[in-house]
């Protein structure tokens, strides 16, 4: 049976899997670039893996010991494991619409891109926070994540307020307006995955 040590070694390469995934969606959104996206394909599969092989062994850690403390462990990382992998299917999702985006050659306003570039960076951010914790065992690291949960709702509805406004003044398409509204809930529903997975190491002792 795998130690516990062992195993958050592998989710904190996890994580970086994760990261290195959602960085490169977004440079393949900025750069329209069908190569980078065929690439961040084959991580998920990696990431998928990861994800079945790392539950089994953590359920299974957590039924074989009796110590009360390690079988919370298990069942955190347990969900910290699952909403890493969500993540690479949100990835996945934003590489879908991308692909459409650069083979229809949709087009973003610079205002769009702008908003965007924000939203991205936030979440980027959380996503390194969280990586840095697990990378270094130190779950508390991560309470930068949960500071700013609430804002992330109020920048994704004033981004959708604003784009619907230039869709009705015609600067951009119907097509690219929906592409970007994905684009929007998708990586809000990132956000969220991480401001989970800090929680989650909160509760660590």
């Amino acid at each position: 049976m795998a130690e516990l040590s062992d195993i958050k070694s592998r989710i904190a390469a996890m994580s970086r899997l994760s990261l290195k995934m959602w960085q490169e969606t977004h440079s393949a959104f900025i750069e329209h670039d069908l190569q980078i996206l065929s690439g961040v394909l084959e991580q998920e599969v990696k990431l998928n893996d990861l994800e079945k092989e790392l539950t089994i062994e953590l359920i299974e850690l957590g039924r074989a010991t009796k110590v009360k403390t390690d079988k919370s462990k298990a069942l955190i990382y347990a969900d910290v494991v699952a909403d890493l992998e969500l993540i690479g299917d949100y990835c996945k999702d934003m590489l879908e619409r991308i692909q459409i985006k650069i083979e229809e050659k949709l087009l973003f306003s610079d205002d769009a891109v702008k908003e965007y570039e924000e939203l991205y960076r936030k979440t980027e951010s959380s996503l390194k926070e969280i990586t840095e914790a697990l990378d270094k065992d130190k779950p508390g690291l991560v309470k930068e994540v949960i500071k700013g949960e609430g804002h992330i709702d109020k920048m994704v509805d004033e981004c959708r307020r604003r784009h619907n406004q230039r869709l009705l003044d015609g600067i951009c398409s119907p097509l690219a307006c929906n592409m970007f509204l994905n684009m929007l809930d998708f990586t809000a529903a990132v956000y969220y995955h991480a401001k989970k997975i800090a929680r989650g190491l909160l509760k660590i002792k």
